[in-house]
């Protein structure tokens, strides 16, 4: 188990378990705290599922900048540890607040994406996420065009009383009344949250990605230090939406450490959920995540099984990260592709239902699920295999 040591800022590893899990989320700023709930809410759901008696143990390391913990135990003894590495304060060093910073930012955004060939090359890819990169896109479009036409209204019924100078004045003022809620708006609808998201990858993709590669480079050599002192039989790094890019650049700064043996690169594996990888690899600037993936898949490959569901619109549905970026590996395909389906375990049975519950459909992966509605893949299950 992990645990902690006389510095609480720090988590050490104190004794092995069978499987140890680094988990790395998507862009999201709520850290380690949102994502031991959900494993907890998920881990209860399953052993009442299952019959299996779990428990989950207390996070450790949460004033630790690269890492905090949680073990699972059966009959009293550890069976799995949740890793979970830091990137979120990245996130929220990148997590735009002012209206007209993300304003200008997306304007930045979309003159690559419409005009420089940014949408044609996801379109190509995955129609979805295209359409994703669109909707915010749409949204500020669309709120734009209504602004203007309550501008406009104002304008023909006042200025007969009051003028064309007065009238303009006050359609001025009410356009600036609204732009408030309608920020609002967008902030529910979750269309400043994907938005975020989108202008943090394009970042990257424009090879302004110091501070990350700096966080892996830190976190390679933590994980190796755990494992040298107490190193697991298994070995997978997770990640979730974004974390996915995020994951893979780990492993390939993990592979390129003296000290990540033979013996490591045996016992390691990768999984990505509802990736979008491509949405990173498709720009021609991302020079260093391209020479990750070709470190990748260098012999001796880590296994690396990649979940996603063309009901998630938010992820690159059985979409080779390789491809999208014109780079062709030997045979077998890398990572190995699996596509599930998730809108059965939300009851989405209408294209209107589906569309409006996106966000929480994406974080199905890490969630359970009795067999008949898995679609072929359960996090848990993966994670803890067959009973102690």
């Amino acid at each position: 188990m992990l645990d902690q040591s006389a510095d609480p800022s720090v988590v050490v590893t104190t004794s092995a378990v069978p499987r140890r899990v680094y988990f790395l989320s998507g862009f999201d700023p709520r850290g380690s705290s949102l994502y031991y709930r959900l494993f907890v809410e998920q881990l209860k759901a399953y052993g009442e599922r299952t019959g299996r008696s779990l428990a989950v143990g207390r996070r450790r390391g949460q004033t630790d900048p690269l890492l905090s913990s949680w073990s699972v135990f059966e009959a009293g003894a550890p069976v799995l540890e949740v890793c979970f590495l830091h990137w979120d304060d990245l996130v929220r060093d990148h997590w735009p607040v002012n209206p007209w910073l993300v304003a200008w930012q997306t304007l930045r955004f979309a003159c690559w994406y419409l005009l420089q060939g940014g949408l044609v090359r996801i379109l190509r890819l995955c129609p979805s996420v295209a359409l994703c990169g669109l909707y915010p896109l749409l949204f500020a479009v669309a709120t734009g065009f209504a602004l203007l036409a309550v501008a406009g209204l104002i304008q023909i019924l006042l200025a007969p009383w009051l003028g064309g100078v007065w009238s303009g004045l006050l359609a001025v003022l009410a356009v600036l009344l609204l732009l408030r809620p309608c920020w609002h708006l967008a902030e529910q609808q979750g269309v400043v949250w994907l938005l975020r998201s989108i202008l943090f990858t394009h970042r990257l993709g424009q090879a302004r990605d110091a501070a990350l590669r700096q966080r892996l480079h830190q976190l390679a050599h933590r994980i190796l230090e755990l494992e040298a002192h107490a190193p697991a039989p298994s070995v997978r790094l997770v990640g979730h939406s974004s974390g996915s890019f995020v994951m893979a650049m780990l492993a390939a700064e993990l592979r390129r450490q003296p000290q990540f043996t033979p013996s490591l690169l045996e016992r390691v594996s990768l999984l990505s959920l509802g990736q979008n990888l491509a949405n990173l690899a498709v720009h021609p600037r991302a020079v260093a995540f391209h020479e990750d993936l070709r470190c990748l898949a260098q012999p001796p490959r880590l296994p690396w099984r990649d979940i996603t569901s063309h009901d998630d619109y938010l992820c690159f549905a059985g979409v080779d990260p390789y491809r999208s970026c014109g780079m062709v590996v030997e045979p077998p395909a890398y990572p190995q592709l699996e596509l599930i389906r998730l809108a059965q375990r939300m009851e989405l049975t209408s294209w209107w239902r589906l569309i409006t519950h996106q966000f929480p459909l994406h974080f199905q992966y890490l969630h359970t699920a009795p067999v008949s509605l898995q679609g072929g893949f359960d996090y848990l299950e993966t994670l803890l295999g067959d009973p102690a």
